[in-house]
């Protein structure tokens, strides 16, 4: 798939990422660890599929506490320069406050979401997107989902808390 760009693409910073993300509306960057930029569109019905995953979350912090994070949120899950953005995520308040005490609340949160899922898009590789949640957990994410809703395979890593109930037909079907 090729794309055009609109500005400079220079991305050395966490602001030069924002910029070009700003600049360039429908578009999902991410940065990897050597620099690699990632870029990933949203079509339509995978945003339908991300959108239901996010009310899932949304609907569990209401009990769970912490915050729920939608597909445009970055995590800067590090070392080095890595950003990625999870399909949906929640981070408990525990450690949203941690972050806060550090002095990191602005930008790019240097933690891996405690929660995350991901609904592979209809340009990726089922096997990549497990490849991403395993990054997730290797990172201190507790639970995290890959979903494919081309043969409904779903995998889960981790341990799912308790009180999180998915719903994955309602994902896949969304």
């Amino acid at each position: 798939m090729s794309i055009a760009l609109k500005g400079p693409l220079v991305i050395v910073t966490d602001e030069d990422l924002v910029r070009v993300s700003h600049e360039n509306p429908g578009y999902r960057f991410e940065r990897e660890e050597d620099g690699t930029i990632i870029v990933s569109p949203t079509r339509t019905k995978g945003g339908a599929k991300s959108g239901e995953a996010f009310g899932q979350i949304r609907d569990y912090k209401k009990h769970a506490g912490g915050n729920a994070f939608d597909s445009s949120t970055g995590f800067a899950i590090g070392p080095g320069v890595r950003v990625l953005s999870p399909d949906a995520a929640w981070v408990s308040q525990a450690r949203i406050d941690a972050v806060a005490a550090a002095g990191a609340a602005d930008g790019f949160w240097p933690i891996s979401p405690d929660l995350v899922i991901e609904v592979k898009s209809a340009t990726d590789r089922f096997e990549q997107t497990v490849r991403k949640i395993e990054r997730f957990i290797k990172r201190g994410t507790t639970y995290a989902v890959a979903i494919d809703p081309e043969t409904r395979a779903v995998v889960e890593r981790g341990t799912k808390p308790s009180d999180f109930q998915p719903d994955f037909d309602a994902i896949i079907d969304a």
